[in-house]
């Protein structure tokens, strides 16, 4: 895997682990016989986890290396396997997670390690602690600055700041609409909240004093993330209740169906994997290469004069397929946790020969250099 980075954000309820990096030769069998204890100060307290053996071990691939492993891919040549990592990391399996009514402040992370070259106190860290009514009032000034948000997000992930990313879609939509924006953020709004049940208790209870719509598409985003919305819903009159009810659900990223929404889908799966970093979006992308077939009938078809006037079932399934290959490769280039799953995926045995054929033909077939295979 790729070397995590370190936390340097936390709301209340998140929770942290501490790890150990080891080099050099026998690094495994050297983390293995090492016990690691921390204490986490943090308005006035301090909580000791005492000495214990890390519960979960990773080797680390050396930086720039899914690069060197993919330009070797395109050209036929494999990597050698000594070359395949750098480091090992070894994970406490203790964690201290934010106290829930916790407010601002400044928590300082102090480590030590009992290891074969002996005792050993490592540099302290710190996290930024911001409270769930710090992190609502802050709202983002442009549309750069949510991407970064959106993009970075399971690495640093702030789920106090759902409600301001929320009222900035909104007011972006309503100012510059575009198709599928709402559903792709919404889609991503929906699994914070599901994997942050404290930020969604929070989100419930301001989402009921914001505008119609804001109101609306937060009620929206908490039901389809499996939360009770009634009591914000009651407290409306009987009108406003009749027309959210009238609204349909959302989307489900995951349906792939083939109709015109799995394109959209697919950026609505993209968005869930940016919230949580889960492999199952990236699982589920990747599942699509499997209909090479259809691509090779679309392929054959936009080149005949006449090209077909209707949307069919093995078209969509033709265009997904490119869109697909293309967002993994770009993916897989830039971002080391989707280049990892794509390293699990084919080593995996679960993964179908015709999923593993494409997946590692990623970089050099032409279908995929762009999105939609033109």
């Amino acid at each position: 895997m790729n070397a995590p980075q370190s936390v340097t954000l936390l709301n209340p309820g998140q929770c942290v682990r501490v790890g150990i990096y080891s080099t050099g030769d026998n690094r495994d069998e050297y983390l293995k016989k090492t016990k690691l204890s921390f204490r986490v100060q943090f308005a006035g307290h301090t909580d000791i986890h005492a000495l214990t053996s890390p519960s979960e071990f990773k080797q680390i691939k050396p930086e720039g290396g899914d690069f060197v492993m993919g330009a070797l891919g395109a050209a036929g040549l494999k990597l050698p396997e000594r070359m395949k990592t750098m480091a090992s990391l070894g994970i406490s399996p203790d964690r201290w997670c934010v106290p829930n009514d916790a407010g601002d402040g400044t928590a300082t992370v102090e480590a030590e390690v009992e290891s074969p070259s002996g005792h050993q106190a490592l540099s302290s860290s710190t996290i930024q602690i911001e409270s769930f009514e710090t992190g609502s009032k802050k709202s983002f000034k442009d549309a750069k600055e949510i991407d970064v948000f959106l993009q970075t997000y399971y690495r640093q992930p702030n789920p106090a700041r759902l409600l301001p990313a929320l009222q900035f879609i909104v007011a972006d939509q309503t100012q510059h609409p575009r198709e599928g924006q709402a559903e792709i953020m919404s889609a991503f709004l929906s699994a914070v909240a599901n994997a942050a049940p404290n930020a969604a208790q929070d989100f419930r209870t301001r989402i009921a004093a914001q505008p119609p719509l804001t109101r609306a598409l937060g009620l929206l985003i908490l039901r389809s993330a499996g939360y009770d919305i009634s009591s914000v819903l009651n407290a409306l009159s009987a009108e406003d209740q009749q027309k959210f009810l009238s609204l349909p659900p959302l989307q489900d990223p995951y349906d792939l169906t083939p109709t015109r929404d799995l394109f959209q889908h697919l950026d609505m799966m993209w968005a869930v994997f940016e919230a949580t970093g889960d492999f199952k979006p990236v699982k589920t992308i990747a599942s699509t290469l499997s209909w090479k077939s259809d691509y090779d009938e679309f392929d054959k078809l936009r080149k005949t004069p006449t090209h077909p006037s209707t949307l069919t079932p093995s078209i969509v399934r033709g265009v997904t397929y490119t869109a697909a290959g293309w967002s993994l490769w770009s993916f897989q280039r830039n971002n080391p946790l989707v280049a990892d799953y794509i390293d699990y995926l084919l080593a995996s045995s679960d993964t179908p020969e015709v999923v593993k054929s494409e997946l590692r033909g990623l970089p050099t077939n032409p279908a995929f250099k762009r999105a939609g295979g033109q």
